[in-house]
């Protein structure tokens, strides 16, 4: 017979693995996210949701949206069956630089927007500034491997990793790969927030409710992005 001590211990490892920031199974796509909710997180200033404390993945940064910089990197990373892009909002000035570092994993970075719809679907709808030129990495397999680019014009930048991990190695967009799914299904979305854009969903698309054809989950993390967005460049002095 089991005794109480293990007993609680079991239980506890249980109830860690139903709050585990990725969650899989058979019926539903993977999702990786803070707190499970991302959606619903608050700001802590740094452009990251308040966390649970569940999702041991490091999301800490320095950055603090509200406060725009020359250049910033963003660290593309892998743990277990959940991506990220890490910060996942930044906040650069206009002519400032985005670099992307691969750190683990298989990514690419490629921006919501109708021209990049060979690679995923869910690109045709455009967030980013009507006039701004999209933009889409290679597929960067070794750490350390980098893309940048340079933003001119304010606006809000929404954009997607389209690697998918299947039999063969990571490949990109929606092709034969049966029940495999990209990375944009988990929740690896990000932002670039540059200058001080006016916070009209006409004018700027990204602060629009995502469209129904994007995964539940990158869904949950865009709108989470609009909330803290909002609370930055609203109130800029209070971070």
């Amino acid at each position: 017979m089991p005794t109480r001590r293990r007993l609680i211990a079991f239980t506890s490892g249980a109830i860690s693995t139903s709050l585990a920031g990725c969650v899989t199974n058979s019926n539903s796509p993977a999702s990786c996210t803070d707190d499970g909710n991302s959606g619903d997180s608050t700001d802590d200033g740094n452009g990251e949701g308040a966390t649970s404390g569940s999702d041991e993945h490091d999301h800490e940064s320095g950055h603090e949206l509200g406060h725009p910089e020359t250049q910033i990197d963003v660290r593309m990373e892998s743990d277990g069956d959940c991506n990220h892009f890490v910060p996942h909002v930044v906040h650069i000035e206009e002519g400032g630089t985005v670099r992307w570092v691969l750190e683990s994993g298989a990514h690419d970075t490629v921006s919501y927007h109708p021209n990049n719809a060979d690679l995923l679907p869910s690109a045709t709808e455009r967030r980013m500034p009507e006039e701004a030129r999209p933009w889409r990495s290679e597929l960067y397999r070794t750490r350390g491997e980098t893309f940048e680019r340079t933003f001119e014009e304010a606006g809000i930048y929404d954009y997607t990793c389209t690697v998918v991990e299947h039999g063969h190695g990571p490949d990109r967009g929606q092709g034969p790969y049966g029940h495999h799914q990209t990375h944009e299904a988990t929740g690896m979305v990000g932002r670039v927030i540059v200058g001080k854009p006016e916070l009209d969903s006409d004018a700027q698309p990204a602060l629009q409710s995502p469209a129904d054809g994007l995964p539940d989950a990158a869904k949950r993390e865009l709108e989470g992005f609009n909330k803290r967005t909002r609370a930055a460049l609203e109130h800029p002095d209070e971070h």
